[in-house]
């Protein structure tokens, strides 16, 4: 399976649609187009597209606009106001262009109500202008209203489209979730300061701008009626994080995260938007960030490759309230001893054996994000759960080059986000919902249920040496 990604991977590919990365799972797209018929579709100018010069070096992209996957974001005064619609705006801008989207940002260039890292305070279409020639190489955001037609029109809250385009949405938000409805009957933005639900709708129309990039593939799938089942347009759907009642809480304490990687910079994204956060965590973490991490990593930028993630990380949220104090190792079984860990951690790092090593050490909260092929997961454990390891029992050792996209592991990092700061607000977390599964093309069909203890797990045995029924 890798050596046949491998021919792709060194020819043109569409940098929305793969990027490698150094160690994890390969992505299902061979079920709808295969490799062949992908490197097809980019030399035919299907879609988008950055050159590959083998693993992790990437090139310029193509330069002809049709070749991109056109989107506009749009949002009137009266509806990007709140830090809640700025926090769906900046985002869907982020994980779009990090897609390697065409992006037009239609908005009055309003100040910023918020904190959103990695752009500085000031002036929201300005700084996200700014960010964005420091992305990816050859990307940035346009602020002209497209004159031809585009791909995808998305308007926040009731926001007037008056722009062309093969298809239109709206995204709003409560609090705690966010949704897509068709262009007409939408209203006013709903959430005001609390930006979980913004990030959640901000997420599902990067899934759906992602589709439109997708389907100009179409012609070359090997199985057509999957693919368009898999890939077909979300029209109307609120996805819920945690119940409306949740509490809301800016004191996060002291944690602590172990990797650097994409799953934590989407938690780090989040927490870092919570209005008044205070909070210090140490992120552990031993490598430098590299140019094929750009895609998804959502606080990194271009002029930072080469930095130590944990460095960076420490950087960027500084001036948003969280104080990180990086830590440039791997977290491996000798720092039982000598790093006592937080009473609540967040883990997101591919490699099982750590999950299960972190378990081991035994926080009183554990949250963990990981993704698999197209799918993002989540999950909470303490005392009387099943723990990390009953829940991912063996070990996968694929270190094989892997496609990612921006929105899946950026998914997988809210769904951790959600769980932990409902924690943080004293909510009683239901055992029937200790883990999430998602495939965000149909967010329709998520899974919550619980982490059964395993009778065999050998962390349940040591922490709790009684006899599990």
């Amino acid at each position: 399976m890798a050596s046949s990604w491998r021919a792709v991977l060194t020819s043109p590919v569409p940098i929305s649609i793969l990027c490698p990365a150094p160690s994890g799972k390969l992505f299902d797209i061979i079920q709808y187009v295969s490799p062949h018929e992908l490197a097809v579709g980019v030399q035919s100018g299907a879609v988008p597209f950055f050159r590959i010069n083998g693993f992790g070096r990437i090139g310029a992209p193509a330069r002809n606009v049709e070749q991109y996957t056109r989107v506009a974001l749009i949002g009137d005064a009266d509806n990007i106001a709140s830090h809640s619609a700025q926090t769906a705006f900046v985002t869907a801008a982020l994980l779009m262009a990090r897609s390697g989207h065409q992006v037009y940002l239609c908005c009055p260039d309003t100040p910023l109500a918020g904190h959103q890292p990695p752009l500085a305070q000031g002036q929201m279409i300005e700084q996200l202008q700014r960010i964005g020639t420091d992305l990816l190489p050859g990307v940035q955001f346009l602020t002209e209203i497209p004159t031809a037609e585009i791909d995808l029109a998305i308007a926040l809250g009731n926001s007037e489209i008056s722009i062309q385009a093969r298809r239109y949405i709206s995204l709003n938000a409560e609090s705690w979730s966010g949704r897509i409805t068709p262009q007409d009957g939408t209203v006013r933005w709903k959430a005001d300061r609390w930006p979980l639900g913004g990030m959640v709708a901000a997420a599902l129309a990067a899934t759906e701008a992602f589709k439109c990039a997708i389907k100009k593939l179409k012609r070359f799938a090997r199985n057509p009626d999957r693919m368009e089942t898999v890939f077909a347009d979300t029209t109307d759907i609120e996805f819920v994080l945690a119940p409306a009642d949740t509490p809301t809480s800016s004191q996060l304490g002291g944690f602590d995260c172990i990797s650097g990687g994409a799953i934590i910079n989407a938690i780090l994204y989040v927490l870092a938007r919570i209005p008044g956060v205070n909070g210090n965590t140490r992120v552990i973490e031993p490598d430098r960030a590299a140019l094929s991490n750009l895609n998804r990593y959502m606080l990194l930028l271009h002029s930072h490759l080469e930095t130590l993630k944990a460095e960076d990380l420490a950087v960027v949220c500084k001036e948003a309230g969280l104080d990180i104090e990086p830590i440039s190792e791997r977290y491996e079984q000798r720092h039982l001893d000598s790093i006592k860990l937080a009473s609540s951690v967040l883990v997101g790092v591919d490699d099982i054996p750590t999950r299960w090593l972190v378990q081991r050490a035994n926080p009183e909260w554990l949250g963990v994000g990981a993704t698999t092929h197209w799918s993002a997961m989540a999950s909470f454990h303490h005392q009387g759960l099943g723990c990390a390891e009953c829940l991912h029992p063996f070990d996968d050792p694929n270190d094989a080059p892997i496609p990612t996209a921006a929105f899946v592991s950026f998914w997988a990092g809210l769904l951790t986000a959600g769980y932990f700061l409902s924690h943080l607000g004293g909510t009683l977390q239901k055992a029937s919902e200790q883990q999430v599964y998602l495939t965000p093309f149909r967010p329709e069909n998520s899974l919550r249920s619980a982490v059964p203890i395993r009778a065999e797990c050998p962390n349940c045995k040591a922490l709790a040496p009684v006899e599990i029924s």
